[in-house]
């Protein structure tokens, strides 16, 4: 994102004024993230499904970005885990699975946001 951030930095104004776009770079499954983590981190664990009712859709596309904008994301989704595992090997996300401010839904009640 930081990337994105400063190509549109660079960008004149008139180039993205009212402008939606969608910033992603590959289009996944939960499951194939599942997948990508423990390859990525080569870990022998074992993915659990729990069925859902939630046929909701979260697919989108970045064509439109890269089209009007001319940026292309560089980094993977495996280089987001090997970021990830860097940062928790040392330390520097504490209580991440305690803390609100890595819960969206949580974070936002807690400032009143819903």
């Amino acid at each position: 994102m930081v990337d994105l951030y400063l190509h549109l930095l660079s960008l004149p104004a008139e180039k993205i004024n009212g402008g939606i776009y969608n910033a992603g770079y590959e289009n996944l499954a939960v499951i194939k993230i599942a997948e990508l983590v423990k390859e990525t981190l080569s870990m022998d664990i074992e993915i659990e499904v729990t069925p859902t009712d939630d046929n909701r859709s979260y697919h989108v596309s970045s064509e439109l970005m890269k089209r009007e904008l001319g940026f292309i994301p560089k980094y993977t989704v495996e280089d987001a885990v090997r970021d990830l595992q860097s940062a928790f090997s040392q330390g520097l996300i504490p209580e991440s699975m305690d803390k609100s401010i890595y819960f969206n839904i949580r974070r936002m009640q807690e400032v009143d946001l819903t």
